[in-house]
């Protein structure tokens, strides 16, 4: 085999969800809070245009780029999605659009694009783990800019990042909302990452797949509202690529449906990438996904439900976590759907993990959590 097979291993996340479900096939009762998987039913509108596509009796392969209906529908949502905060942003249409196998797709394809073997990628930590892997497929190496929770992960200077570029660094990459600190960039913090960029001619990447999980009221600033001086700008538009996904938006995980944004010229190469690696996206899950974003393009109350019921979630939690341990320090998250959780005395989070679900248990009840 390979020599790149032997580098890669499964995340902490998949392998705590294997035991998780052995233990639950052996009659354990495990409370699963180490996926970033809703369990919030899907928009109603998606399973009724699936059902209505399955009825039709033709399921066909998609266009490799994506289905059009799908791109001009999600650009569509994009650009009222800026319109409503009033800002201003790079205008998207489709020809900006590149639908993937959800955003661990766009990443993989994303990362082929710029990395020979050995070319680094800096990425703001914390962030999710399987970045690593899907970088080392391309045989690149994830360099962290770190942060620290003591200064709310905020980013260090541009000085010291600037310390991290080499003639091997094809990029920077980012997450916000983040998972798993729930850190929302601010405008300014957007901005830095993208002059840093824009100076030494590499790309920027944001993963903006929790756009809509806004848990206070900072609203996630997009890379796509980036503000440069003309001449910046000009340079700036050739260097971004975002990812989105239907995903954690719609709870739709299955359906693997994710977006890359970006200019035309760059998403017809990765379209390429895309056609080599998955041939098309299921016109089936695509035609569910432009129905939910199709909807909410006028009737936001999806949105606002969801979001509201994150946010009592999170209270709830809060409160929990620090009723049972009053010692654990518990950062309240601004985005995305998960509590980051500091136990100071805990020298291994993963052996921590792999006691709570393998040794603890109350009435034959365990939870399963992951290390971050």
């Amino acid at each position: 085999m390979a020599q790149r097979t032997g580098d890669l291993h499964p995340s902490s996340i998949r392998r705590m969800m294997g035991i998780s479900k052995r233990l639950i096939m052996e009659g354990k009762t495990v409370y699963e809070l180490n996926i970033g998987q809703p369990d919030i039913p899907c928009i109603p509108i998606f399973s009724e245009a699936i059902s209505s596509k399955v009825r039709e009796g033709h399921l066909n392969y998609s266009p490799y780029i994506g289905e059009t209906y799908l791109r001009e529908t999600f650009s569509r949502y994009l650009n009222r999605y800026f319109d409503r905060q009033g800002t201003s942003h790079l205008v998207t249409d489709t020809n900006n659009v590149l639908v993937t196998c959800g955003a661990s797709h766009a990443l993989a394809i994303t990362f082929m694009a710029l990395c020979d073997p050995g070319d680094e990628i800096l990425c703001v930590e914390p962030f999710f783990e399987p970045y690593k892997g899907l970088l080392a497929v391309s045989g690149g190496i994830l360099k962290p800019i770190p942060t620290s929770a003591e200064s709310g992960f905020a980013l260090p200077s541009s000085e010291e990042i600037e310390k991290l570029i080499t003639s091997k660094t094809k990029g920077i990459l980012y997450n916000s909302p983040n998972n798993p600190s729930g850190k929302i960039f601010t405008k300014e913090e957007v901005t830095k990452l993208s002059k840093i960029a824009i100076k030494h001619n590499i790309f920027i990447i944001a993963d903006e797949v929790y756009r809509e999980m806004v848990l206070g009221n900072q609203e996630a600033f997009s890379l796509l509202q980036v503000e440069l001086e003309k001449g910046e700008m000009e340079k700036f538009k050739h260097r971004i690529i975002v990812i989105d996904s239907a995903s954690k938006a719609f709870s739709v995980c299955g359906a693997r449906v994710g977006f890359i944004v970006a200019r035309p010229e760059v998403i017809e190469k990765l379209s390429l990438l895309a056609f080599h690696s998955v041939a098309s996206i299921s016109d089936l899950m695509q035609f569910g996904v432009s129905a939910a974003y199709d909807h909410v393009f006028t009737d936001r109350t999806y949105f606002e439900s969801l979001r509201k019921t994150y946010r009592e979630r999170l209270d709830s939690a809060i409160i929990a976590v620090k009723d049972f341990l009053s010692w654990a320090v518990v950062p309240k998250p601004n985005g995305a759907f998960y509590l980051m959780i500091q136990f100071a005395d805990v020298e291994d989070a993963s052996d921590f993990c792999l006691f709570i679900l393998e040794k603890f248990n109350l009435g034959n009840e365990t939870v399963a959590v992951t290390p971050a």
